[in-house]
């Protein structure tokens, strides 16, 4: 009810200020009785669906937001991290803003699955060649999961070890852009 009262009522408004043939006319007495319906028919059933379309979703101010918990059953790591330190046999979990995932390290492939996710976003996986992960032409990235594309929550993925690469890696980092 409230979003046809209101393209009516801004109707109503801009009809008060047209001019008919080079004469003011004001109100809805000038105009004849069967133009006012069809001007408001029109704005409703065109151009309603296209406002409310060219809105970005911010102007709505919904978000989806999951309660759903998980057990701890992984230990939880920093991202990015150093392989090094990682302990072996053992289920890790990484929680970021975008997504929560757990994955298995065997000294060279990585297996996990996604816990939860923005399908708005991707997740990104990198090799580093450096402890630190800082940039490096040698790092190796993997797209994990593009934007509004599977895996979803309880998705699995794999990452095998890029074996080919002459050279190893001393880091790992799942990221997602901001």
């Amino acid at each position: 009810m409230g979003q046809i009262a209101l393209p009516a009522f801004f109707c109503t408004l801009a009809l008060d200020s047209i001019k008919i043939r080079g004469h003011n006319h004001s109100g809805f007495l000038a105009m004849s009785k069967k133009t006012l319906p069809l001007i408001q028919t029109f704005f409703i059933i065109y151009l309603l669906p296209a406002f409310l379309n060219i809105s970005p979703p911010c102007l709505w101010a919904m978000e989806k937001v999951s309660f759903k918990t998980y057990p701890q059953t992984g230990i939880t790591v920093p991202n990015p991290m150093e392989i090094a330190k990682l302990p072996r046999g053992k289920t890790y979990q990484v929680n970021h803003k975008a997504f929560s995932l757990q994955f298995f390290f065997n000294e060279k492939d990585i297996f996990g699955i996604i816990l939860k996710r923005n399908k708005r976003q991707p997740i990104y996986f990198r090799w580093c060649l450096f402890r630190s992960c800082e940039d490096s032409q040698y790092d190796y990235k993997k797209v994990i999961a593009e934007a509004f594309n599977p895996p979803f929550d309880d998705g699995f993925f794999s990452l095998p070890y890029p074996s080919y690469l002459p050279y190893g890696f001393q880091g790992i980092e799942f990221s997602s852009p901001d």
